[in-house]
């Protein structure tokens, strides 16, 4: 990203807030900061003065959200790099904020005809092993180099350590399991059922765009909505998150839970199967703001949302109590879909990847290409 916008005649510096930013930075222009959060709070104005743009990875941790928080007092505009909303051939780009703080309309009529044509996305290719090394190697150099930055604040709610062994132990814990247990064709022989999607535990989205304080809340209230609504012939699929570190066993959570609503028989929970063909099979989707949500949109698969996210909206979610959703889901309009589809991508979507060698210098093109339409 620096090489490319130096390309077209810009002058590029990154802050360095910990061991892990000084690996990916092994040039000049590194801006090296010990203080605490607080203090990087109380500064960004006299930090930042120099600069025409900051741009941040997501919006976690205390330093992008000082940054968010003070944007429209800031001289520079802000922008926020994310995984993308249509993944996993695109990357998100958005000035002030992504997912619930995104500036996209929440209406229908914010999505006109015609809709924007697109250019064929080059796919990106197999992403998750060169994911699995980026992210060791940043948190490694973090907690070998923390001495360094004894003020740094992380974003996590448990430590990258603690992570790392969660993954590992459910990886094994996966290759062990039945493949039937995933399986759509056996999953959808038991009967007719919906979808609640859980997200990684932690996250900033979870976290910052929702009334629920975690997964087990989030639960909670649809396995309860679900015991006394639903139809009884309806079963329930619980599925976690592909990249839950596996900290707090959402499997035994489901087990209580189903127990305590009187749901044995009706309920599974599954680690893993191919999200379409679950939402091609299913009879609607429940989630918190989960990305999920639009895939299965994509498939004209109901969807209610429980937290906040751009895309709730009337012809696009269901806009029932949840009581009510499970007797009579709504679909999305296809048509408004075609045509939201295409003006999310338009405004606010890169063809790239963060982490796929290949891809990386056509994703920094793309995102200068935005940087330039809107300077």
């Amino acid at each position: 990203m620096a090489r490319t916008l130096e390309a077209r005649g810009a002058t590029v510096q990154r802050m360095i807030f910990n061991a892990g930013d000084a690996l990916n930075w092994p040039r000049a222009g590194g801006r090296v900061f010990k203080h605490s959060a607080q203090v990087w709070a109380s500064r960004l104005a006299e930090l930042t003065a120099d600069f025409t743009d900051l741009l941040l990875f997501g919006e976690g941790g205390p330093y992008n959200r000082a940054v968010l928080s003070a944007a429209e007092g800031l001289g520079p505009r802000v922008w926020v790099l994310e995984n993308g909303y249509f993944r996993p051939d695109w990357i998100t780009v958005e000035q002030n904020g992504v997912n619930a703080s995104s500036g996209l309309p929440r209406f229908k009529d914010g999505y006109p005809e015609p809709a924007p044509l697109l250019p064929d996305p080059k796919p990106v290719g197999r992403i998750l092993p060169h994911h699995v090394v980026n992210i060791t190697a940043y948190h490694v150099a973090q907690a070998v180099g923390g001495f360094l930055f004894p003020r740094h604040a992380s974003h996590y709610t448990a430590s990258p350590l603690s992570q790392c062994l969660g993954h590992v132990r459910r990886y094994f814990g996966l290759a062990l399991q039945s493949p039937s247990r995933n399986d759509v064709e056996v999953i959808a022989a038991r009967g007719p059922f919906f979808i609640a999607c859980l997200q990684r535990e932690g996250d900033a989205q979870l976290l910052r765009y929702s009334r629920y304080a975690d997964n087990t809340a989030f639960l909670a209230e649809v396995m309860t909505s679900f015991a006394v609504h639903a139809p009884k012939a309806a079963r329930l699929v619980i599925k976690n998150h592909p990249l839950d570190p596996g900290l707090i066993d959402l499997e035994a959570v489901t087990r209580r839970l189903v127990i305590e609503r009187e749901l044995q028989g009706r309920v599974d929970f599954i680690d893993g199967g191919n999200l379409a063909q679950l939402c091609r099979a299913s009879q609607g989707m429940v989630v918190n703001n989960s990305s999920a949500a639009l895939s299965a949109l994509g498939f004209q698969t109901p969807v209610k949302v429980l937290g906040d996210a751009f895309f709730n909206f009337d012809g696009l979610t269901d806009q029932q109590a949840l009581n009510d959703f499970w007797s009579k889901p709504h679909a999305p309009d296809p048509a408004l879909f075609v045509r939201f589809r295409a003006h999310v991508i338009a405004q606010s979507q890169v063809n790239g990847n963060f982490h796929e060698p290949r891809a990386i210098r056509r994703t920094a093109e793309g995102v200068a290409d935005v940087f330039e339409r809107v300077s």
